[in-house]
């Protein structure tokens, strides 16, 4: 059974007022598939049935799993590979220029979905670490909404093809063993569990640390959020973004009409934000 339009569009206005995740009306048809996920889910007989109950209340286990289900948690190791380069080639060089005594680099992975973007900047860190005696060493700050998504993260264990999606070869020898079930690849202790530290966030309700960072990956977040949103999350992150720190966004996403407080830095293919210095 098909929901109309206008059921769909009150499940994307929630999900809007709650997470700021656009949906269109040409993506309905992803949100109805998502939503007949959770109806199974909950044992409903059909969607509709979902949505009589959504007109009580969206809450509880209901709740959390249509905003679990509506995040998009596409991801891939080294996705958009030269901004993983340009962090280790450029952006640490320059930080350690400003700050030579810099022993550590810490490092905000913002909405880190299943565990890919951090995992893969330990593994360009250990990398680096592995050539070059004096290379900083780094702490990752991981983040998402998903609980679920974390609790994944946290369990470090991959499939093959998520390990062929952007890993060399030589990449999963020396950082992945074989997991208990059969198909799938651990993270080694040669990433320590150590480096991270784990945290459920909404970007876009309150949240606070007690320490700045010197780099903020937010890729492939803002694209799905109105300009409003936009700008007020960019300007929570500017205040824990250290003066001359860096700022790594999506690939088709930029700061323009955003934010004039970063300069544009540009490695490869790959652009960063510099947070001026005042």
């Amino acid at each position: 059974m098909s929901l109309e339009p206008e059921k769909l569009k009150f499940f994307a206005t929630f999900i809007e007022s709650e997470l700021g995740i656009v949906y269109s009306d040409s993506n309905y048809f992803q949100l109805e598939h998502r939503l007949n996920d959770i109806s199974n889910q909950l044992g409903f007989q059909n969607v509709n049935d979902l949505w009589l109950k959504a007109t009580f209340g969206i809450e509880g286990q209901f709740k959390a799993l249509l905003l679990d289900l509506a995040t998009n948690n596409e991801t891939s190791f080294f996705r958009d590979a030269s901004i993983f380069r340009g962090t280790i080639e450029m952006v640490v060089p320059e930080l350690l220029e400003k700050k030579p005594n810099l022993k550590e680099v810490t490092i905000w992975s913002a909405a880190c979905s299943s565990g890919q973007e951090p995992y893969s900047l330990a593994m360009a860190f250990e990398e680096a670490r592995s050539k070059n005696f004096n290379f900083p060493d780094y702490r990752i700050f991981a983040t998402d909404f998903s609980n679920r998504i974390l609790a994944r993260t946290q369990e470090r264990t991959y499939s093959s093809l998520e390990l062929q999606r952007g890993l060399p070869a030589h990449y999963i020898s020396k950082y992945f063993e074989p997991g208990a079930h059969p198909d799938t690849w651990v993270i080694n202790s040669r990433i320590s569990p150590s480096k991270f530290e784990f945290q459920q966030l909404n970007l876009l309700k309150p949240w606070n640390f007690d320490h700045n960072f010197d780099i903020i990956f937010c890729r492939n977040v803002l694209i799905y959020q109105n300009i409003e949103n936009k700008i007020a999350v960019i300007s929570k992150m500017l205040k824990f973004l250290d003066a001359g720190g860096y700022l790594a966004l999506g690939a088709a996403e930029s700061l323009l009409g955003i934010s004039d407080q970063f300069d544009q830095i540009h490695f490869e293919n790959a652009v960063f934000y510099r947070k001026k210095q005042t």
